[in-house]
């Protein structure tokens, strides 16, 4: 039930580029030529290899393949800089790098699905890449209430894996992501507005620590720490499984889609905000906005998008669909009976979307909000119309997502390290800016065009400003991706020191 086809004719996707991988990228060759003082990679071969298991492997930069594990979604803008890569096969693997990474001081570095996009992740100078994929275990428990996953698993294997049993458990959104990197930010999810976000979802989790040691983390093992991974888990650990709740499949879903052109911009936010003010509990329904260009219906402009998702029967729904159709949608397609397991593929965010591409840099200017302020999104629609015109940013997107707020609110803040604001801020501006090529002239143009994008979003929210962890470009401060609670600050520092005094996990949203 995939539909690339009806996707390109809304609007959403048109141009988005193949992604194609280019093994022998000048970008990459640095990671096996700059860092002549590191230990290489042939030595890490030799000294670390006798200490894995007979599954696990390690890569140097002479091993057919290297350029190809380097890769990145957000490749080449992102590009930490690596002498080896390793692909453990058990937690004992795991273990047995980082203790070596200590022993020879180097950084190392996890990485499933390599769509991290901070700005601190170059910090990596000739260091080990973790490659925790051959970790990609999924097992159903008994109750049928929980299930077993590997730290290396994909969204797509845990959405397949499990709907062919009935079952689904609280994901990120695109299936080219890992399900522990979302969680251990946060994860907003499908599935959010009735069971919270995936780290409120999370039973237990087996971490090694800084010191290479391991321990099993949930409600009464070592709860302090279990709180600070579910929503800061970034900064404490290399997760080597989860336990996460998980739920019945109960109905199929429905998604339709409308394109509008750009004089309908203002309308469609004030219909959305009225929305929303009228109708809190909308039960499993999501909406995904989206700003891009399509020159078949509008040559000068972007067109604006509306995805409305909802499972099963839903009066909400009809009352959202409705709204928007009576603003005089020029596209307009539904989708009906679509199987959970199919939902992310049909929505145009699997696999073989162009959502998924990799090595075209990904750069996105994030905004938390509680309500869209039109005239402020006019002005940051008009920029974005700028940066796109040229055919080097025309594939670039604007994302304006709405996942659902009731479990989210009901959930305390004290239950875990997700940011208060997260969870009242529900609302999601993200321009997501796509080029390619390692050219400094784009790369500025797009940091250019793109703090203008969120300057103009948050000169109509004044609040101070609140960016979701995950989207984060690894410029906030501590406060606007973990919440301004001084308390859950200190707390959170406090645990850092105590877990990893040396900042071994320093590059993902840091705690400093």
């Amino acid at each position: 039930m995939r539909l690339p086809t009806f996707l390109l004719r809304a609007g959403l996707l048109l141009q988005i580029g193949s992604g194609q991988v280019l093994g022998t990228d000048a970008h990459l060759l640095r990671h096996s030529q700059d860092h002549i003082d590191c230990p290489s990679g042939s030595r890490i071969q030799r000294e670390l290899g006798p200490r894995l298991s007979g599954a696990a492997s390690i890569l140097a930069p002479s091993s057919p393949g290297w350029h190809q594990a380097l890769v990145r979604a957000t490749s080449p803008r992102i590009n930490p800089a690596f002498v080896t890569s390793v692909e453990p096969a058990t937690e004992q693997d795991v273990q047995e790098t980082i203790k070596y990474s200590n022993h020879i001081g180097v950084p190392f570095l996890a990485v499933t699905g390599t769509h991290g996009w901070p700005t601190t992740l170059n910090d990596v100078q000739g260091g080990i890449q973790i490659n925790m994929r051959r970790m990609n275990h999924i097992e159903l428990n008994r109750d049928g209430k929980t299930a077993t996953v590997g730290g290396g698993v994909m969204q797509h294997e845990i959405v397949r894996s499990l709907s062919e049993q009935g079952k689904m458990a609280v994901t990120g959104l695109c299936e080219c992501v890992s399900v522990a990197g979302p969680l251990l930010g946060g994860g907003h999810s499908m599935l959010q507005g009735r069971r919270g976000f995936a780290a409120d979802n999370l039973a237990s989790a087996r971490l090694v620590l800084a010191n290479g040691s391991a321990v099993t983390v949930s409600a009464e093992s070592s709860p302090d720490l279990f709180w600070a991974i579910r929503g800061a888990g970034h900064n404490f650990g290399i997760v080597t499984s989860l336990e996460v709740d998980v739920y019945d499949v109960e109905k199929t879903w429905t998604m339709i889609v409308l394109t509008f052109t750009q004089d309908k911009l203002e309308i469609y936010f004030s219909t959305w905000n009225r929305l929303e003010a009228e109708h809190t509990d909308v039960g499993l329904l999501v909406l995904n906005g989206i700003f891009a260009r399509n020159p078949v219906l509008d040559s000068d402009h972007p067109l604006v998008n509306l995805q409305i998702f909802y499972e099963g029967e839903n009066d909400v729904a009809d009352k959202y669909t409705s709204a928007f159709f009576a603003l005089g949608p020029v596209l307009n397609t539904t989708v009906k009976d679509i199987k959970y397991g199919d939902l992310y593929d049909v929505g145009g965010f699997g696999l073989t979307s162009p959502v998924c591409r990799k090595n075209e840099n990904i750069l996105g200017y994030p905004n938390s909000l509680d309500r869209w302020d039109p005239d402020a999104m006019r002005a940051g629609f008009d920029v974005f119309s700028d940066l796109t015109a040229p055919e080097k940013f025309a594939t670039s997107a604007w994302l304006l997502e709405s996942y659902g707020r009731k479990a989210v609110a009901a959930v305390p803040a004290a239950e875990n390290a997700v940011a208060p604001e997260e969870r009242s801020l529900h609302l999601l501006s993200s321009p997501i800016l796509w080029w390619a090529g390692d050219d400094e002239q784009d790369r500025e143009r797009a940091e250019l065009y793109g703090k203008r994008m969120q300057e103009a979003v948050r000169r109509g929210n004044p609040a101070l400003p609140h960016t979701y962890l995950n989207y984060a470009v690894g410029h906030e401060e501590l406060p606007e991706v973990y919440g301004r609670d001084v308390a859950r600050l200190a707390k959170l520092k406090r645990l850092k020191k105590m877990y990893d005094p040396n900042n071994r996990f320093g590059f993902y949203a840091p705690i400093r």
